[in-house]
């Protein structure tokens, strides 16, 4: 049986100092046990936020191969999207080095995560039915399989499937010659749920950024994949990058393509209807 925890324990944010520092705006819970152990989601609200007001909320999952924890790496995006109007949520899943844990396990994280949100939608003051999925290379992977998974929990009438999904240097290729495929534990099923295997009709809006330089996932296999994704007629926005390489949309990495790579993704935002458009004067 699947439990979900309310949103009434708090714990302080937690780490080395800078990530004390990046996530001091941010209330956290925990929205998962597994095992004893107490999975956290970091949540920024918009200032004075009114929780009787519902407003859409984004869901961040960070990157590091399923195995390097990395809580803090959409820490500015956070920040950025709750001063635009939305709950912006940093989410820690279970990762191999810590945890001796598979891909399977972070991807049954991320759909508690989703199922925490929508539960305490109320207690958050978010609207259940806009909620977007984020990620970055195996985090964009999770958000990615939210999506195009067969089968995704649904607990209570509420379902973990996102509203949109915004994937940023994204892993679309787990399949049998795939350099992450060993990194699964039932080899089949790694082969079968590869997001390039799971293209079909009806799947929500996405925004895919890559860059062309990119030597952890190869540009030609994203390219294919969004190539594939408008075919079936889902909206798919793709943008590259030229001589970039797996991270530079990183605030820490380049202050330039972060700030281009945001205002993509604000505009994909305001286009789902979850952020007013900038005015400028």
């Amino acid at each position: 049986m699947t439990t979900i925890i309310p949103a009434t324990q708090i714990i302080s944010p937690f780490g080395e100092e800078r990530e004390r520092e990046l996530l001091k705006n941010a209330r956290s819970y925990v929205y998962h046990i597994e095992d004893g152990l107490e999975l956290v989601a970091h949540c920024f609200f918009p200032p004075n936020h009114d929780t009787q007001v519902a407003i859409p909320a984004i869901v961040f999952f960070h990157g590091g191969l399923w195995d390097v924890s990395m809580p803090t790496q959409f820490a500015p995006h956070c920040m950025h999207f709750a001063s635009r109007g939305m709950v912006a949520v940093a989410v820690e899943y279970r990762v191999a080095s810590k945890h001796q844990t598979s891909p399977e396990d972070a991807i049954e994280d991320a759909q508690m995560a989703m199922l925490w949100l929508r539960h305490n939608h109320a207690i958050l003051g978010i609207d259940p039915n806009r909620i977007i999925a984020a990620g970055a290379a195996s985090g964009a992977h999770m958000a990615l399989s939210l999506a195009m998974l067969p089968e995704v929990l649904d607990v209570g009438g509420f379902t973990a499937r996102p509203l949109g999904i915004i994937a940023l240097s994204p892993i679309v290729n787990t399949g049998k010659k795939s350099p992450e495929h060993h990194r699964f534990t039932d080899s089949k099923k790694a082969h079968k749920e590869s997001p390039l295997n799971l293209i079909r009709r009806g799947l929500p809006p996405s925004l895919i950024v890559h860059g062309k330089s990119d030597t952890i996932v190869p540009h030609a296999e994203v390219a294919k994949f969004a190539k594939q994704m408008k075919r079936k007629k889902n909206p798919c926005n793709f943008i590259d990058f030229d001589a970039v390489n797996h991270s530079f949309f990183n605030f820490n990495v380049s202050a330039k393509h972060f700030e281009i790579t945001l205002n993509s993704m604000d505009a994909f935002l305001v286009g789902l209807d979850c952020i007013e458009p900038i005015e400028y004067v």
